[in-house]
């Protein structure tokens, strides 16, 4: 029986979610949804997890790609974690909308709430050392009621949510193209390329040794937060992009964006930038 759990992560908590599901199911592949889909199909599969962050109260965007592009069994076992911090959204609708085009539904839901990781506008909350025990916890109840195939309805979103998401997110969306304009690399840089190593969108590349940003961000922080010598910051007042994000600075959100010199990042305290860097691994136990 093959089993598989695809998750997307920025800081880790997702992908620390697949390897303990992963290793109560035992003998599971988990694969990042960095992947090309086409090259890790589930067709065969008896058990397909899927477990993502919560990004501007939906599931995130290149999730969403990769999941549409990927063949799965219709017939099988399919389950979904969410791992918003606050609000979930309609991540769970979103992919179980997805799943309906390929003949398939979800047999499972859950969300697990997790640290909130965009320290562009606030600090890590809550806090990690509360948040992530509280976390491990729950993991464990919903790992186990995967292993026993248990069926239960996906969580759904709040019904005051889309009004919010259209005045709050919906304009904020829309300025996604010049959300990594603002970032900078400051003099500590020491050339290590890890930025470019665990960005889950390939947005980052390595030029004379400093990174490059290429306009496809996910604003999932996992750049600033392994970063090993805090070099990446983010700065809305730079005189060389201001004509660029003239609109960017008049959405509320952004308006709060930077990054304090003294503001704490986070990233799983169990994932490691070398197993972000991973695309695929098996968990026997």
């Amino acid at each position: 029986m093959k089993k598989v759990i695809y998750y997307f992560t920025g800081t880790g908590n997702s992908m620390r979610a697949a390897i303990k599901i992963a290793k109560r199911l035992q003998d599971t592949c988990i694969v990042s949804m960095r992947s090309n889909p086409e090259e890790v199909p589930a067709a065969d599969c008896e058990v397909i997890g899927f477990v993502f962050p919560i990004y501007r109260w939906t599931m995130p965007e290149p999730a969403v790609r990769f999941v549409e592009k990927l063949q799965i069994n219709p017939k099988a076992y399919i389950f979904a974690v969410a791992m918003p911090s606050f609000i979930l959204g309609d991540g769970c609708e979103r992919l179980e909308r997805i799943l309906e085009t390929k003949g398939a539904k979800l047999s499972y839901g859950a969300k697990v709430n997790s640290v909130a990781n965009y320290v562009l506008v606030y600090p890590p909350m809550p806090l990690p050392k509360y948040a992530v025990p509280k976390a491990e916890k729950k993991l464990d109840q919903i790992a186990q009621q995967i292993a026993f195939r248990k069926t239960r309805a996906y969580p759904k979103e709040n019904k005051f949510i889309p009004k919010l998401h259209q005045k709050v997110m919906e304009p904020y969306e829309k300025l996604q193209k010049d959300a990594d304009l603002p970032f900078t690399i400051s003099k500590n840089c020491i050339h290590c390329g890890i930025c470019a190593r665990v960005c889950p969108v390939n947005n980052i590349s390595i030029v004379d040794g400093k990174p490059v940003f290429h306009h496809k961000c996910a604003q999932c922080m996992a750049c600033v937060s392994f970063c090993p010598q805090r070099a990446i910051g983010y700065d809305l007042k730079q005189e060389d992009i201001a004509d660029q994000i003239k609109e960017f600075k008049k959405v509320p959100i952004a308006k709060m964006m930077g990054l304090p010199a003294g503001r704490k990042r986070y990233h799983n305290p169990y994932i490691t930038a070398a197993d972000i860097a991973q695309n695929e691994r098996k968990v026997d136990q």
